[in-house]
């Protein structure tokens, strides 16, 4: 049994470092550049173009998003409304989220002031509003809000980009199925705290 055993382990480390490189640091946490999916078990896509010390920098501020190309539920639907008031302003819950989850350093929507700033700029891929009845009805996720941010982090002294992420977030809970705008502004939210754990790494 332990020759078994033996061999059983031996098999598990050869296809171990059989894997490719790119697969073996698909769920990684590193912080040297290079592309990563599933980063720290949270980031969908994260690309690391430069490594930087966050302690460098006094300042995030945050531009507000890109939302020209999102696609929007037809203008008779219930959500049109919702969908459009959240793309009306998804810079704040972001900001929100971002501020709540990044400890000891200083998050805002205004132009950078004294000192080394970090910029976020992102654009909204998809305002998904789900269905309030499936989630009522069916649970289980069913009729679960999405939002897709795709953004970019950069060194406003330099302009060079540092990061590059692409974040999913999905909400589905909520008194009565959920409210639309409740929901998708959570979402929202949630990428800021997404995008601080990224930070936090550096």
């Amino acid at each position: 049994m332990k020759h078994l055993s033996r061999v059983c382990l031996a098999l598990l480390l050869l296809a171990a470092v059989a894997m490719p490189a790119a697969a073996r640091k698909a769920k990684g946490s590193s912080t040297a550049p290079g592309t990563y999916t599933d980063w720290k078990d949270e980031i969908d896509e994260l690309e690391i173009v430069e490594t930087f010390k966050l302690s460098d920098y006094a300042q995030v501020t945050v531009e507000p998003f890109d939302t020209k190309d999102v696609p929007l539920p037809e203008e008779d639907d219930n959500t049109y409304q919702p969908v459009k008031a959240v793309l009306a302003d998804p810079t704040g819950p972001f900001v929100q989220g971002l501020s709540g989850a990044l400890g000891g350093i200083d998050v805002s929507r205004d132009a950078p002031g004294d000192g080394k700033a970090l910029l976020v700029r992102a654009r909204v891929d998809e305002m998904d509003p789900g269905s309030r009845a499936a989630r009522y009805w069916a649970g289980f996720g069913a009729g679960a809000t999405r939002t897709t941010l795709i953004g970019e982090v950069v060194d406003t002294e330099s302009g060079k980009v540092l990061l590059r992420f692409t974040q999913a977030r999905r909400s589905g809970v909520g008194a009565g199925g959920g409210n639309y705008i409740e929901l998708m502004n959570r979402n929202l939210l949630a990428i800021g705290e997404d995008v601080a754990l990224i930070l936090d790494a550096f």
